[in-house]
């Protein structure tokens, strides 16, 4: 029931939480507002997945190619490139808060589990959600500390120097220098215990996008009728492009099709 009054001789009267805001504050508090804020954060998500593995990809094509990229990435829109990571992270942070607290108040709903779970009609993929999106939470901070930060691994030259990954740098014909971002990939996935967690966990984000995919479409009322099989395809065709590509950089490095190529160090 509004809890608006309409003066007999004046404008109407609208209580606070009646106005955009408030409504808005109320309808995205609500288990259907959460689930359309976790599903427009996963799909922002996924197209940062999908622009990371298009730019990764190119250490397919040299050393030029990708260090290119990189110094351009970093030096000719680096402002803006902090501002894109601020932003991502603070969506990676509101995902995972979101999904967290409507995972609560499904727990908090019913206190009680079922007798019996029906399972028989939930696929695996939609069992653990929570778990595949946990691990892939932690994969990204040892990511971050892997490669962006240089805190894990060091590159091993071939006088048995260990040099930082930061430290890897590429000499141009002028003379000039860029860090080497190519050395430092193909370093990384050199190493088998690296490339296997890097393969377990692109495995996970595979069962977690499958799902997720099509839960977000289901979210935003896109799913349903005919049109759910093209959907479901949908869901596996992203979530194996991103599991193909990335694979496809750590087998390439160990058959050899991307080889080492020794860089200076500072």
């Amino acid at each position: 029931m509004s809890t608006a009054a309409i003066k007999p001789k004046g404008p109407r009267m609208t209580a606070p939480e009646e106005g955009p805001i408030g409504w808005a504050s109320t309808y995205l508090s609500s288990t259907v507002g959460l689930k359309i804020l976790v599903a427009c954060t996963g799909l922002l998500l996924v197209g940062f997945l999908i622009v990371h593995m298009l730019g990764n990809l190119k250490v397919l094509f040299g050393q030029d190619e990708i260090n290119a990229y990189a110094y351009f990435l970093k030096h000719r829109i680096g402002p803006y490139l902090w501002i894109a990571r601020a932003g991502l992270l603070l969506i990676f942070v509101a995902h995972i808060a979101l999904t967290l607290r409507l995972h609560s108040r499904s727990s908090a709903a019913r206190p009680i589990g079922y007798i019996y779970q029906r399972t028989a009609q939930a696929s695996l993929q939609s069992r653990t959600m929570l778990l595949t999106g946990l691990v892939i939470g932690f994969f990204v901070v040892f990511h971050l500390a892997h490669y962006t930060f240089g805190w894990v691994h060091e590159a091993q030259l071939p006088d048995g120097r260990q040099v930082n990954y930061l430290n890897l740098m590429q000499v141009l014909p002028d003379g000039t220098e860029r860090h080497d971002v190519y050395s430092m990939v193909v370093a990384g996935f050199q190493t088998p215990w690296i490339a296997l967690l890097y393969i377990a966990t692109q495995l996970v984000l595979f069962a977690h996008l499958t799902h997720g995919i099509q839960s977000t479409i289901q979210t935003l009322g896109l799913k349903g009728g005919r049109f759910s099989p093209f959907w479901t395809a949908f869901g596996y065709a992203v979530a194996g492009t991103i599991l193909v590509g990335n694979l496809a950089i750590v087998l390439a490095i160990w058959s050899g099709l991307v080889p080492a190529i020794y860089p200076m160090a500072k």
